[in-house]
């Protein structure tokens, strides 16, 4: 069985308030109009996922909270769509690469069967995490989704989630090549 595993970086951020703590920083407007749409991206090309594992940052939090206000509206429209089951963590903020793969593992490994899971965090450990399990030099703007792809032989997710042989790169989604986002 194919499992997912969706590296999202926020939505674009708020500067405005030079007072505001990193993890304060809320979105702004790009950033609330942004969410919505990937989600219904996600949708759309059959990547909802089952988990949700989100940074404590006010920006994700916002960018999730936007994403399942959008899900919750299809779902009313397309009831087979079933909202996935989210944890916040404060592990996740600004958390490295590695820090990333091993929290995702340690959530895959519950015994429930998730077909997709989604990180949703912060660059660089982001960009760092995609380039690593696909092999390429990848770079995640605001908002952007990587989607990799594990046929494992094992019966749940790969043991091995840095060995980048277990995944398969299918694709970076940027707000910008979706018309999110203005030049």
């Amino acid at each position: 069985m194919t499992r997912k595993l969706l590296l999202m970086r926020h939505a674009k951020s708020d500067w405005k308030d030079v007072n505001l703590r990193d993890k304060e920083r809320p979105l702004n407007a790009r950033g609330r109009g942004t969410a919505p749409i990937m989600a219904s991206w996600l949708v759309e090309h059959q990547h909802l996922p089952n988990l949700v594992l989100c940074s404590s940052a006010i920006r994700t939090q916002q960018t999730l909270d936007l994403m399942i206000h959008q899900w919750t509206a299809i779902q009313m429209l397309t009831p087979s769509v079933v909202l996935p089951e989210i944890y916040i963590d404060d592990l996740l903020y600004l958390a490295s690469d590695s820090a990333i793969l091993s929290f995702a593992r340690a959530a895959t490994t519950n015994g429930e069967a998730r077909q997709c899971v989604r990180v949703l965090g912060h660059n660089p450990g982001m960009e760092k995490l995609a380039s690593k399990l696909s092999g390429d030099d990848i770079t995640m703007p605001t908002g952007a989704i990587a989607i990799l792809a594990s046929d494992s032989v094992d019966e749940d997710w790969p043991k091995d989630w840095s060995d980048a042989n277990m995944w398969k790169w299918r694709g970076l989604v940027k707000p910008r090549e979706l018309g999110t986002e203005t030049v």
